[in-house]
């Protein structure tokens, strides 16, 4: 099993985990079941409820409006989840997403603006202390969003897949956080006890 770990300031054990990766990689099922088993509290993006979402995929356009209705919901999303405690945190989303995905989308002056937005909104949460990344190959990405059957996903192409990816890999190596990098492949039709003898041992460093 292909596993790399990017080692950076490294806490003895990690409280708040982030699942990231490209669409369709499997970090929602990861997460709730990472969750399940090593008892910790959920946080799954929430995506259903941006109207600009369908339309951008269909057309292209509404993008700044897609992405700032993105950082308002999350903000609220995660004001509310933090004003409890939590002693173990699984995520399917990393807070810097949006940043991800309004590099390719955006002009610069409007990420500008959505980076200054985002700066505002969430630089007094607390941050993920590990990232695991799911690397997924873009055939099976393509096959997983199909069965899915989402149908503004339906649009999306290799291409849009293969840049977001790479994207998604110049973030992991801006980050001063370890990043747990891991096949998604090899986790398909695993048990839970399978997935925490892979998980204990990163999860517990």
């Amino acid at each position: 099993m292909k596993i790399t770990l990017k080692l950076k300031c490294l806490n003895n054990r990690r409280r708040y985990i982030a699942i990231e990766g490209n669409i369709g990689v499997g970090k929602t099922t990861l997460t709730q079941s990472l969750c399940k088993i090593f008892k910790g509290s959920i946080l799954l993006e929430e995506f259903k409820d941006n109207k600009f979402l369908k339309e951008f995929y269909a057309s292209g356009s509404y993008a700044f409006e897609m992405e700032m209705q993105f950082l308002l919901d999350r903000s609220i999303q995660i004001n509310k989840f933090f004003s409890k405690d939590h002693a173990k945190i699984f995520s399917d989303f990393h807070i810097d997403k949006s940043l991800i995905f309004s590099k390719m989308n955006l002009n610069n002056t409007c990420l500008e603006i959505i980076n200054q937005t985002h700066f505002n909104l969430f630089n007094h949460f607390p941050k993920p202390d590990l990232i695991i990344y799911l690397d997924g190959s873009l055939d099976s990405i393509m096959s997983n969003i199909s069965k899915r059957n989402r149908a503004y996903e339906q649009k999306f192409s290799l291409e849009y897949l293969e840049k977001l990816s790479l994207n998604y890999n110049h973030w992991l190596e801006s980050l001063e956080i370890p990043v747990f990098k891991i096949n998604s492949n090899k986790l398909l039709f695993k048990g839970f006890d399978e997935l925490k003898n892979i998980f204990s041992p990163i999860l517990n460093a």
